[in-house]
Order: structure tokens, then C-alpha cells, then sequence
């Protein structure tokens, strides 16, 4: 097979473009309403398998701002996470915890400390056995080891039937459970 210049500059072309694919890919959005600006900045690069996000939002009316940053680093066995939110008031919450793939699904475990400095212990775990039958587990602790709320899901199918089940339980004067986003990329 001959190689025209053409064909020459076409795969130079492409082998200098591959490095540029491996470095940092960084997207901005902005929102300006009546009432909010926001802007998120969100960088993923693939090579390092490291995903950020920065957000924050300031109320027009008041000047009050919030801010989040997410941090995901993926590892060979699944990925670590860490959130931290700052309120207007400057009082924070955070997150950080691990999921680990599993032959059949993942698992989640991980802590979070609330506002007021209450920490809590999370844990989770899913689940699929490729029939269509799958399960799903999440549970939230407190610093003593007291479970405040859990929520289990079991689906099974069989000869065209589809049956779920969803059990809740939560502590007496627990309003509901802390939950934060984990950022994706």
C-alpha cells in the first residue's frame, strides 16, 4: 500500500491528537436568573480517572452565597468520593467514602459530617444475579453505631412476573437521613 502526503498528514494528524485527548477536559456552566447566579465548573480526565466539580450559587436578593467541591478518583477496584458544601451561614457538611465493585453489583461504605459536627457511618450495596433479580441496601449509622434509617429493595422475576419489595426503617425523631451528591464523570 502506498502512502500519499495526504495519508501521511491524516495520521500525523491523529497521533498528535491523541496526547491532547489525555490531559484535562474542563467544562464551565453558568446560570444567571432573577433570583440566582450560579456557576459549576466540572474537569475530568480520563487517563488520571479523577473528576471534579466546583459549584457555587449567590442569591441575588440577599448576597448570600453556597459553594460545593467534589472530588472522584477512580481505582481498579471501583472509586473513592469527597464532598464538602459550605451553606451561606458558612457552616459546612461533608462526605467521603468508597465503592467497590463486586461480581455482581458494589458496595458502599463511607462517613458524612452534618453541619452541627454529627457524623454518621454509610453504608450500601446492590446487587444483580443477570435473571432480572436484584437488590439494593443503604443504611445510615450515627457515631455510636446506632442505625438511624436503612431502606432494603428486593426484585425478583418469575414466569413473566415482576415482584419488589421495599422495607424502611428509621430511629424515632429522625426527620430524615443526611444525602449529598457524588459527582460524576
Amino acid at each position: 500500500m502506498t502512502k500519499s502526503p495526504l495519508m501521511l498528514a491524516a495520521m500525523t494528524a491523529l497521533v498528535l491528537a491523541v496526547p491532547a485527548t489525555a490531559q484535562d477536559q474542563t467544562r464551565t456552566r453558568t446560570y444567571e436568573g432573577p433570583n440566582a447566579s450560579a456557576a459549576t465548573t466540572t474537569t475530568v480526565n480520563r487517563d488520571t480517572g479523577t473528576a471534579t466539580r466546583d459549584r457555587e450559587v449567590t442569591n441575588r436578593n440577599t448576597g448570600n452565597t453556597a459553594s460545593s467541591s467534589a472530588v472522584r478518583q477512580r481505582k481498579e477496584t471501583g472509586s473513592t468520593i469527597g464532598v464538602v458544601q459550605t451553606g451561606p451561614q458558612g457552616r459546612t457538611r461533608s462526605l467521603e467514602g468508597e465503592r467497590t465493585r463486586t461480581e455482581n453489583g458494589s458496595s458502599f461504605t463511607g462517613t458524612a459530617t452534618g453541619r452541627g459536627g454529627e457524623t454518621y457511618g454509610l453504608a450500601g450495596s446492590r446487587s444483580r444475579d443477570g435473571q432480572g433479580n436484584s437488590q439494593a441496601s443503604q443504611s445510615v449509622t450515627n457515631s455510636d453505631g446506632e442505625t438511624l434509617a436503612s431502606r432494603n429493595r428486593a426484585t425478583s422475576r418469575s414466569d413473566g412476573q415482576v415482584n419488589r419489595s421495599v422495607t424502611r426503617t428509621r430511629a424515632e425523631g429522625v426527620s430524615r437521613p443526611p444525602r449529598m451528591r457524588r459527582p460524576r464523570g
